[in-house]
């Protein structure tokens, strides 16, 4: 029987914790607030660390983000308040929690070398890198973004040595670079902005390399792929010259639109010819949980008779939103 891991939680007690409540928001500065009060990030962040401790703050032209344990959030948001107005504000009782994971703790005794944590959405695209080498795969993209908080607890569940971060989205990459900083382990980020760059990427991890190593190929990796996505317009918009009606399918390359038409798979033949060029000698599709098995065949005979040279993989993804993922290589 295996011996049970000792975890932090395991010799103390959660009156012992100091600051009770993980603390993330962020603040939207207004520009009439910063006459008032100019915005000073080294002030700022001296002013919150007076209040607790596992303090970051990241902040641009436009926003501020916070991530704090403290005692007292209401202090900490009031004073941030002199610079914006609050959004995504997320509170945790940490207390409350340390009880759930003494229960719950069943770690084996010995750390892995390594760990990896990647995002996704779609059961599908989820087993993928499961099969792949992924350890965890948290659900995230689009608007299901996880917090910085969730991100820490999968660190400490894949329990290893050494984590590697995909983050398969670029509006995840920041809340997974302050797990990194705020994690005791050896953490790297790989900023992998789509699922096709987060598969390339893994692909490359060897377990043998050190972590500057991997770090060094996987990014490497994620540059020599080119993603494309086909989903469909929520409001009627123009983009690069091109006018797209709401309802309307739009075929996305490498972020940027440059296709539209009122059918799916046409749009997606269309995505096809703008991503390919001679170099191309793979093409892999994931398609999503709106796809039937018929409309599949279509464009994969379509491709065959098209691009006869490149060698076509499809894959189950079954994501949401995102008819048809594509990886070209």
């Amino acid at each position: 029987k295996a011996e049970h891991h000792k975890v932090a939680q395991d010799f103390m007690s959660a009156d012992d914790i100091e600051y009770g409540y993980c603390t993330e928001f962020m603040v939207k500065f207004d520009q009439e607030k910063l006459k008032q009060t100019p915005f000073d990030e080294a002030t700022y962040r001296h002013h919150l660390s007076e209040h607790g401790d596992s303090l970051l703050v990241v902040s641009d032209q436009e926003v501020v983000k916070v991530h704090i344990h403290t005692e007292h959030p209401g202090d900490v948001m009031t004073y941030s308040q002199k610079y914006g107005d609050l959004i995504n504000i997320d509170i945790e009782n940490m207390r409350e929690q340390h009880s759930t994971i003494v229960a719950s703790q069943k770690q084996p005794t010995k750390k892995a070398t390594y760990g990896i944590i990647t995002f996704a959405l779609g059961t599908g695209i989820k087993k993928l890198f499961e099969s792949i080498g992924a350890n965890i795969v948290l659900e995230g993209g689009q608007t299901m973004n996880p917090s910085t908080k969730d991100i820490s607890d999968a660190i400490q569940e894949a329990y290893a040595e050494k984590i590697i971060i995909l983050p398969n989205n670029k509006n995840i990459v920041m809340a997974a670079e302050q797990a990194a900083k705020l994690a005791t382990e050896d953490v790297i980020v790989v900023p992998t902005a789509t699922i096709p760059q987060g598969i390339s990427a893994l692909l490359s991890f060897h377990p043998e390399m050190d972590l500057t190593e991997n770090e060094i190929q996987m990014t490497e990796a994620m540059g020599y792929v080119k993603t494309g996505q086909v989903t469909y317009a929520v409001r009627d918009t123009e983009m690069n010259h091109l006018f797209i009606k709401k309802g309307q399918f739009m075929g996305i390359a490498d972020g940027k639109i440059t296709c539209c038409h009122d059918d799916r798979e046409e749009t997606l033949k269309k995505l096809i010819a703008d991503l390919i060029d001679e170099d191309v000698e793979i093409l892999t599709i994931l398609y999503g949980e709106d796809v039937t098995e018929k409309s599949l065949n279509q464009v994969v005979t379509h491709i065959e008779e098209s691009y006869p040279d490149i060698e076509i993989e499809t894959h189950a993804g079954e994501q949401p939103i995102y008819s048809y993922i594509l990886s070209v290589e």
